[in-house]
């Protein structure tokens, strides 16, 4: 293996290059194949990508500096022990353009400091045994007419833990695209993405390449589709490239790969490419990544109407709806192709294929998974939450009671119930996404499949450290408000002393306050559904909602916050004869009614036709406080001018009808 040794030089051992030269020899066109392919090279790619803190300016020309004054003290070849402990402390790739720039106009002043240069740069290449001090050598080596550099640089470019300054060296030189792109088609790791930034798609085969394969890895993918993919004309290549079914493939996968990192906005021509591409899927089917692809199309088309704002104008994405629509039905169409059932049924076992093409696959195409199809997939990656949102949600009984009993078995219970925090989706890191799995267990589980464990279940998911299963867990457990037992007001109890969210801790509150007589109470609200905002609607004044200590408000727990609409309704009867004004929400849940003081004129306006709605200004956690602004809407107005214009667009003998 390759050794790596800190501090000075030692020239009795094995060097690095002879290490690497023996392989090479052996292996022709092979890359060395003791490395560690997830770490080689990850420092110089966390450097090129600012994935670190990057130095100032001035930084690097300082430590430039310095380390060529250290090369131009050295009295010897023999003697370069400073050199290596300098780049040792400090990593060449945090500065090597300063490096590159200072000593080559040092060179170009200098012919003799070249001759001695070339001899220190030489002996590091071919005898050193630190990574550091080689990966100098290789950053002067271009410049300090080193002899058989090509030969040197061919050895050390099967390593990726050198491959990225061995392609900044071949760039110096001059060496020719086509080299590069041979050398792109055996890399991988890191080394793959160093090939390919410089790799330009001067022909059809290296743009082919490039579309089709260049992502194909298992390091820095997100960053190697921007340098193989995005970087390309993907609608001409479509419209002029015939595809047999393996390549449709091999692009399908490519593309799906890269909708996951990038949206539609950063591909030129996005729209037009992905109708292009579910044309010739359409036409030409390929295996499970080609119905992936058109999933993935419908995921971010989907994705985009949804976080659609109305209100903002700077998107102007009405005018491109109609073309989301078609894409969407499109897709739709070809997922409802039965040859993808044997297909997704097919790749089930095949261990290459991620859990999360399969689990999407099924879903959208309809594919029942069998129970055993099922386990398969769970087994190989139980932390994925895409397969329990699949089993509580869309799978038969058995799935989900394998996923239930599995998921307590398997996932780390510990670390999911280690007490509450203040965890959120939005600040867990990776490898805290078990949370996640619970979550969704927490959140698609139904009471009616899992009756003799759902409260027990749900009071010990109280110790979630994640907020968001807290509050899920809460909804679950008003179902048995009036049923707990001693034991269950003890758990709940023990959450609410040991509780820092303030909204979590008055909604567990809720769980055990007698409510008997507080009103719970639903209208109809479907006549105002369609009450949208308009520019035209009119403030009329800020009220406070009266009669909110009379409403169970565990009702709407977590389900009301500031902005949100309510409407006014009428009380269709009152024993007192008095008719108030409910607040209530868009889900038809009466939260309290508007004080006596502003009934009158209020009553007036709704019963000459008008609508009135309210947008929620304050709340406070308890919901006992809450103040809305009262908006007058433009509705009426809005629905006189359609009835006029549908009367005046009859013709003679349907208005006499």
């Amino acid at each position: 293996m390759v050794n790596e040794i800190n501090g000075n030089l030692i020239y009795n051992k094995k060097s690095i290059y002879r290490d690497l030269k023996e392989f090479h020899d052996r292996n022709q066109g092979e890359l060395y194949s003791y490395q560690d392919f997830q770490v080689a090279g990850i420092k110089e790619f966390k450097s090129i990508t600012n994935k670190v803190k990057t130095l100032q300016e001035y930084e690097k020309n300082r430590l430039a500096s310095e380390l060529m004054k250290i090369f131009i003290d050295v009295n010897s070849s023999d003697d370069i022990s400073n050199i290596d402990g300098y780049v040792t402390l400090n990593p060449a790739i945090n500065y090597y353009e300063s490096i590159f720039r200072l000593f080559k106009v040092l060179i170009r002043s200098d012919k003799e400091i070249m001759k001695k240069l070339s001899c220190i740069i030489t002996k590091i290449l071919l005898e050193s045994c630190s990574d550091e001090t080689i990966k100098l050598g290789l950053i002067l080596a271009p410049i300090c007419n080193v002899k058989k550099l090509e030969e040197i640089l061919d050895v050390f470019s099967i390593h990726n833990e050198y491959i990225f300054y061995v392609v900044m060296a071949y760039k110096y030189i001059g060496k020719t695209n086509n080299y590069i792109f041979q050398l792109s088609k055996r890399s991988k790791g890191y080394g793959k993405l160093f090939c390919i930034r410089v790799l330009q798609p001067t022909t059809n085969e290296i743009k082919k390449w490039m579309i089709e394969e260049g992502s194909d890895n298992d390091e820095a993918v997100t960053e190697l589709i921007g340098y193989s993919m995005l970087s390309q004309d993907l609608l001409d290549y479509f419209e002029k490239t015939k595809f047999d079914k393996s390549e449709i493939e091999k692009i399908s996968k490519s593309f799906s790969m890269l909708l996951s990192d990038y949206g539609l906005d950063d591909i030129k021509d996005g729209l037009k490419v992905c109708c292009k591409l579910l044309k010739i899927i359409d036409q030409c089917p390929g295996g499970i990544y080609s119905l992936y692809s058109v999933i993935s199309i419908l995921y971010s088309i989907e994705t985009i109407i949804v976080e659609y704002d109305i209100e903002d104008k700077a998107r102007n994405l009405s005018k491109y709806m109609d073309t989301y629509n078609d894409i969407i039905k499109y897709c739709k169409e070809i997922c409802k192709k039965k040859i993808w059932h044997d297909i997704i049924k097919n790749e089930v076992c095949n261990i290459e294929i991620e859990s999360s093409v399969l689990i999407s696959s099924a879903e959208k195409t309809g594919y029942k998974l069998k129970k055993k199809e099922f386990e398969i997939i769970i087994n190989r990656d139980f932390t994925n939450p895409l397969i329990y949102k699949y089993a509580f949600s869309i799978g038969n009984k058995a799935i989900k009671r394998y996923a239930f009993d599995f998921a307590l078995k398997k996932l780390p219970m510990d670390k999911i119930l280690c007490g509450q925090d203040e965890l959120t989706m939005d600040n867990l890191e990776y490898d805290d996404i078990e949370h996640v799995c619970f979550f969704i267990i927490i959140k698609y589980s139904k009471y009616e499949e899992f009756k003799e464990k759902y409260k027990e279940f749900n009071l010990e998911a109280l110790r979630s450290p994640l907020i968001e299963t807290r509050t899920q867990v809460i909804r679950n457990l008003l179902k048995f408000k009036k049923e707990f037992n001693s034991l269950d007001e003890e758990i709940i109890n023990d959450a609410i002393n040991s509780e820092m969210v303030d909204n979590i801790r008055i909604g567990l509150n809720s769980l055990i306050t007698k409510l008997d007589k507080k009103e719970k109470k639903y209208v109809d609200v479907s006549k105002y559904t369609n009450l949208g905002i308009h520019v035209k609607d009119i403030y009329l004044n800020s009220i406070q909602v009266t009669g909110t200590n009379y409403i169970d408000m565990s009702e709407i727990f977590d389900k009301l916050s500031e902005n949100d609409t309510v409407f006014l309704i009428k009380e269709s009867n009152n024993l007192n004869g008095e008719k108030r004004i409910q607040v209530v929400t868009t889900q038809g849940y009466i939260i309290g009614y508007i004080p006596k003081e502003d009934n009158v004129v209020l009553n007036n306006l709704i019963n000459n036709g008008k609508y009135i709605y309210g947008s929620i200004k304050e709340i406070t956690n308890n919901y006992e406080y809450i103040k809305i602004d009262l908006y007058l809407s433009y509705k009426d107005v809005m629905d006189e001018i359609t009835s006029t214009l549908s009367l005046l667009s009859r013709t003679k003998e349907e208005y006499l009808q």
